[in-house]
């Protein structure tokens, strides 16, 4: 018998093996994003009050929270004009725009954080930026990223001071690491002032991230402060899992979970995260636009330039 099951198990793991796996990669994340709509229509049938929450949403808050979404895209462009000035690579704040502007949009529509790789291959392609270069500059975003998110979650739990002990102990630490490695070009001890900048854009961004967070909570039902960096800590986390499009059902995924820790209810993580969605949907068709009419007038400069 165990013999057969064996046999059994080892034929399993090489078909496995023989299939593809970006195309499992993708069937689990459509699978991922159809539940999650299933369970937000069912939530929302048995729950009324949220849709009235929807319908009830004032035009000065929805500007408020677009306008907020505004400032992230602005740090994020600043985090990548940061990044790319440690390797001594400038890049012009209108083509910043449009690389950020549209690394939202597949984020958003694509499978996977594919940002990023959107990033790299147009870097490489105009700039002769390597991808390794450009990955490594990445990790340390991310690694902060991680980092201020941790912070933010252990803040809800002990006293804070330990917390700002961590962050510097990190961000120091990551300072040296590079210097022992064959990296020279990413040797962050000769670039404090660049490095510490990149920390402080994205401690921003988190920052920024986390009042919207606060704003949609509070429209639901009253949290507090350490409630709020636990959910938007967590929140933050559910990045590096995001297979989905814009971490649809990831996302919730990762604050119900962590209910027990961040004490926000089930049906406020569900609220607010509706309410966000649906904002962020409209802060996006805002982005299209802009990316639309950006093109449609290049189109027609270079028209009225033939003409001419």
């Amino acid at each position: 018998m165990p013999s057969s099951l064996l046999t059994f198990l080892k034929k399993i793991y090489l078909k496995l093996k023989s299939l593809n796996l970006k195309k499992i990669k993708l069937a689990i994340s459509i699978l991922i994003v159809v539940t999650t709509f299933l369970l937000f229509y069912k939530y929302l049938s048995s729950h009324h009050q949220t849709l009235e929450q929807l319908k009830r949403l004032s035009p000065t808050f929805i500007l408020e929270i677009i306008g907020l979404y505004s400032i992230v895209l602005l740090e994020l462009i600043y985090i990548l004009k940061t990044s790319l000035e440690i390797v001594e690579l400038k890049l012009p704040f209108l083509e910043n725009l449009l690389i950020n502007s549209y690394s939202l949009m597949v984020n958003f529509f694509m499978f996977g954080q594919s940002g990023p790789g959107l990033r790299a291959l147009y870097l490489k392609s105009k700039y002769k930026l390597k991808i390794k270069k450009f990955f490594y500059l990445t990790l340390l975003y991310y690694f902060y990223y991680f980092v201020i998110s941790i912070a933010f979650i252990l803040a809800s739990v002990f006293n804070l001071w330990y917390v700002y002990i961590l962050v510097l102990l990190s961000f120091f630490f990551i300072l040296y690491l590079p210097s022992r490695s064959s990296n020279k070009f990413l040797d962050l001890k000769s670039k404090f002032k660049k490095s510490s900048k990149l920390f402080a854009f994205t401690l921003l961004q988190l920052v920024t991230q986390t009042y919207i967070f606060g704003l949609e909570l509070n429209l639901v039902s009253k949290v507090g402060f350490k409630q709020l960096l636990s959910y938007s800590g967590f929140a933050n986390l559910s990045l590096f899992a995001s297979i989905t499009p814009a971490g649809i059902g990831i996302r919730e995924s990762f604050l119900i979970l962590s209910r027990k820790i961040s004490h926000v209810s089930s049906s406020t993580i569900v609220s607010a995260s509706v309410i966000d969605r649906s904002i962020y949907i409209i802060f996006l068709i805002l982005v299209l636009i802009f990316l639309l009419g950006f093109h449609s007038s290049n189109i027609l400069k270079k028209i009225k330039n033939i003409k001419n």
